[in-house]
């Protein structure tokens, strides 16, 4: 019998709790009064002390059975599915370097009795990028009940991939609403994570320039340059490997072109 200690000492307790209780009453009520069961009490000490005992054993053999199978029944079903979630996990991982037999094996996983297992496929699922799959996915989690279609919204709201938006965006559609009400709720949690990094990667980039512009500033006081020359923008600078321009007009082996001739009559 699976059981943790804590929960068979409580469960113990309680039974000796009730059990006192209940014999009490019914003996006072017997003998005719508090007192004179007090007093009988004193002189029978061992055998009321007996069938206290007696009646936890018998009352309480039971229900720790009961508490223990139910238990073990729980602890059981968390262990299978751990290990498929596990199992889930490398399927995943084999169907996105492309194994066509994994993305087979996680579609009729789909129809498993245990929801994880369900939920960690269709997870696994809508993080490829093929329309096959993602209509034999829709098709599957359409026909899903209600309490499936809340349990993976709960897993695809915790993951926060952005891949996973397409079905989240099925199940705004749903014909139940509570599904179709929290779907939104979890499509608007995990849209906003893309502006999320897009305000991060701003604020980096921000950083990086500014990094930039302080290097280029303190290498220009060194070398004696105008501050304003060294933070130019690298757009400006000449493309290729071109060198810089001085000014100056190139050079070419071509003569220079004659002046035109001036054909007005003189005075």
């Amino acid at each position: 019998m699976k059981s943790k200690p804590a929960v068979v000492v409580l469960a113990l307790l309680t039974v000796g709790l009730i059990t006192w209780s209940l014999t009490t009453t019914t003996a006072a009520g017997i003998i005719g009064g508090h007192e004179e069961f007090v007093d009988w009490r004193a002189d029978n000490a061992m055998l009321f002390y007996g069938i206290w005992l007696a009646e936890v054993i018998v009352i309480g053999l039971p229900i720790l059975w009961f508490v223990g199978k139910r238990m073990g029944a729980y602890t059981e079903q968390q262990d299978q599915a751990a290990v498929a979630a596990r199992g889930v996990g490398r399927l995943a991982g084999q169907a996105l370097r492309g194994d066509k037999k994994s993305i087979e094996y996680l579609i009729k996983l789909l129809d498993d009795v245990t929801p994880a297992v369900r939920y960690q496929s269709a997870r696994a699922l809508a993080l490829l990028d093929d329309k096959a799959v993602d209509e034999e996915l829709f098709r599957k989690v359409r026909y899903w009940d209600g309490d499936h279609k809340l349990g993976l919204i709960d897993v695809l709201r915790r993951t926060m991939d952005m891949r996973t938006v397409k079905v989240l965006r099925v199940l705004t559609d749903d014909r139940n609403p509570m599904v179709a009400r929290k779907a939104r709720t979890a499509l608007g949690i995990v849209s906003s994570r893309s502006g999320n990094i897009d305000d991060i990667v701003a604020k980096r980039r921000r950083q990086a320039q500014a990094k930039q512009k302080k290097a280029a500033r303190k290498k220009a006081k060194a070398e004696g340059i105008e501050p304003s020359r060294a933070e130019a923008p690298a757009a400006d600078a000449p493309a290729g490997d071109a060198p810089p321009s001085t000014g100056t007009r190139p050079k070419t082996d071509a003569p220079p072109a004659a002046a035109p001739k001036d054909d007005t009559p003189s005075d």
